[in-house]
């Protein structure tokens, strides 16, 4: 119960200490590389591909396994299928495994001792015109069945690739490709999260800078409505001058619950990003004040091709194809390896099939040849050639739209910038015209309506300049996004 206290009140705290201290952008972005869900589940993928590298990288190693059975038999196994007589013959009678004809005629007698002779001496035949033997020895079928109830096995073994016709340097190879892909799309979320946590970012100062404006305006309004009400009261204006200006009060204090509560969900989908609790409550430091100037100097474009994680993207997906298609080739050459085993068996056939285990070793090299399996093997090189082709096709569209979108990221970056110029140019204008419309009211010379829609026109201004510095800086970011400079 201590310890669970203890932790809550750690926690507590360091959202107390960060209430506290002010996050400035490189420490938000720091945060987010650190916890964000998105890069951990990249990391974890590229994890899983280094497991699959490691993987095959056995392959090229001995595959040892053990291998048990048993069987229980039904029936007997019979050698004979019927009673059978073998021939005795006397050895001086053979020779080579064959009858010696020529010592039957170097000895007479022998020919009656091996032959049924007839009458005339002649080698007695029987119906199948087969020689009848003097003497015969008796096999009998049911003596030469056997059969075992129960038969156990058991192989310990090995097998050792030799040759595979680069199958095994190919899976490596994809393996590898398969790794610098996972950390490209690592990069790549690396990228949209550090463009997320900068777009939260500058979304909460300009939020935060919009209510103080709306604020502010609120009480230009309420500071008006006193007066118009002071007029009111000595005749000067009528109810429906004041009526306007509680009528855009009530308009003010709309916009400022809307700008309040946007600033939360800002705020919650920052903390979000970064990985903190939604509900933390952080200060940011930064200002919208700071401008960036781009360097005019510097090729972009070459940058982003040599930067961007898109093209190392596209380069290693090229490289998989080109590997994939070696792949399908492989399948045409053979296959050659090493066996080794060491067997068990139970009854033993190597002591008269006794019920025992016998054992014994054997090893041996094996060879798969394909020859022909109706153009199987053709047909999958085809397809991985027309993956590559498509590879190669889409590394060419990527570089060409990289391109394209550096030149429109610093297009559009220019454009910011002579807009917050062209905003603050508005802004000073809306201030003098505000200044001068307010002096005209104090003097009577103009209504309330107009200085309501002067203060109107200079809070419009104020929230355009806001609007035109956040996307300056959102500008800044994306330039460097689609440099590949982002996460440097």
């Amino acid at each position: 119960m201590l310890k669970i206290s203890s932790g809550i009140i750690l926690v507590l705290l360091s959202l107390n200490l960060l209430a506290q201290n002010k996050l400035t952008l490189n420490e938000c972005r720091q945060m987010a590389l650190e916890t964000n869900k998105k890069i951990l589940m990249a990391e974890e993928h590229k994890l899983a591909a280094t497991s699959v590298k490691k993987f095959t990288r056995t392959q090229y190693l001995p595959n040892f396994a053990a291998n048990g059975g048993y069987m229980r038999t039904n029936k007997e196994f019979n050698l004979l299928s019927e009673n059978i007589f073998l021939p005795v013959i006397p050895s001086e009678a053979i020779k080579n495994g064959k009858l010696n004809e020529l010592a039957f005629l170097n000895n007479p007698s022998l020919l009656a001792e091996t032959f049924e002779l007839d009458g005339s001496g002649n080698i007695m035949l029987d119906e199948n015109g087969d020689y009848i033997f003097k003497n015969y020895s008796y096999l009998p079928a049911d003596e030469v069945k056997f059969g075992f109830k129960n038969i156990y096995s058991a192989n310990i073994g090995m097998i050792q690739p030799i040759f595979t016709g680069g199958k095994i340097k190919q899976l490596n190879n994809l393996a590898d490709q398969g790794e610098d892909m996972m950390q490209a799309k690592k990069q790549i979320a690396e990228h949209e999260v550090l463009y997320e946590t900068d777009e939260y970012y500058w979304k909460v100062i300009s939020l935060q800078e919009k209510v103080v404006l709306t604020q502010s305006y609120k009480k230009r309004i309420e500071q008006l409505i006193d007066d118009l009400n002071n007029l009111y009261q000595e005749g000067i204006i009528t109810n429906n001058d004041l009526l306007r200006a509680k009528v855009k009060l009530s308009e003010v204090e709309l916009k400022m619950l809307k700008a309040s509560n946007g600033l939360q969900m800002a705020r919650m989908a920052l903390n979000q990003v970064i990985g903190l609790p939604v509900d933390s409550v952080v200060v940011l430091s930064d200002s919208l004040e700071t401008n960036y100037q781009i360097p005019v100097d510097v090729d972009y474009t070459q940058m982003a091709l040599s930067d961007r994680p898109e093209i190392s993207l596209m380069n290693t997906t090229l490289e998989m194809a080109k590997s994939g298609e070696k792949l399908m080739k492989s399948r045409y050459m053979p296959n050659v390896g090493l066996t080794a085993n060491y067997m068990f068996m139970n009854p033993s056939p190597y002591n008269g099939f006794k019920e025992e285990f016998g054992a014994d070793w054997n090893i041996g090299v094996f060879v798969n040849i394909p020859l022909f399996h109706w153009g199987d093997k053709i047909h999958t090189v085809d397809a991985m050639r027309h993956e590559r082709n498509a590879a190669e096709l889409k590394s060419i569209e990527t570089e060409e739209l990289i391109t394209l979108q550096v030149k429109q990221t610093i297009y559009k970056y220019t454009e910011s910038v002579k807009k917050v110029e062209l905003s603050k140019t508005a802004l000073q204008q809306t201030e003098e015209n505000l200044k001068l419309t307010r002096d005209n009211f104090d003097e009577g010379i103009v209504k309330a309506t107009d200085l309501l829609e002067a203060q109107t026109m200079w809070q419009e201004a104020y929230s355009n300049l806001i609007d035109a510095k956040t996307e300056n800086k959102l500008c800044e970011t994306e330039l460097l996004k689609v440099t590949g400079q982002l996460n440097k």
